[in-house]
């Protein structure tokens, strides 16, 4: 399978990585830098340059992944975007496109990677809340990040919307409680908190 040099906007570097290793052998791919750089510079620029001159028989793809692209390394690069030599292919790879010249970005088709969040499955439901299964729950949970716990609150209110209706007050409940969690409160201390909110009132 022939590669089609590109431009693919997306912060998720490894992913990228992973997946241009799974469709092409690692022979013909070079990472330049080897790894991910907060900036790419002139001397990056040079690398290059220098890798796509190396004469190949066959296909060679070359992987520019940075955060950021400083405007003289790219402006240098710009005349080999637009001839390169025979069997040279280009991945740029940026968290935006922004970052890139559209001097750069007129050279190449573009991908933009939507990276989708995976929601967790939490678990935990009204219809499951006795104290056996919160002290189970919270154990295994007692740690989750800021963003897992609000989506753990926004998950658990809507499971709760759908098997009790709720009132005024009761919803202002799960308001109060996700704004604890974008204040940084602890998830075990809102958590055992909404278990004995809920046990009264469900």
């Amino acid at each position: 399978m022939s590669f089609v040099s590109k431009i693919i906007i997306s912060s998720n570097f490894e992913a990228v990585k992973e997946k241009l290793l799974s469709e092409y052998s690692s022979s013909i791919i070079k990472f330049i830098p080897k790894e991910v750089t907060d900036e790419f510079l002139m001397d990056n620029a040079k690398e290059v340059q220098r890798e796509s001159f190396i004469a190949e028989n066959k296909e060679k793809i070359i992987v520019i992944m940075a955060n950021s692209f400083r405007n003289e390394a790219q402006n240098f690069l710009l005349k080999l975007f637009e001839e390169p030599p025979k069997n040279i292919k280009f991945l740029l790879v940026s968290p935006s496109r922004n970052l890139l010249l559209a001097t750069v970005r007129s050279r190449f088709i573009c991908e933009n990677l939507k990276e989708q969040k995976i929601k967790k499955d939490f678990d935990l439901s009204p219809k499951n809340l006795d104290l056996k299964n919160f002290f189970a729950f919270l154990q295994k949970n007692e740690n989750m990040d800021k963003n897992e716990l609000l989506d753990f609150i926004q998950d658990f209110a809507m499971k709760t919307c759908q098997y009790k209706n709720l009132d005024e007050k009761e919803l202002e409940y799960f308001y109060k409680f996700y704004e604890l969690a974008r204040l940084n409160s602890r998830a075990s201390i809102i958590i055992s908190a909404m278990f004995l909110l809920l046990q009264e009132r469900l």
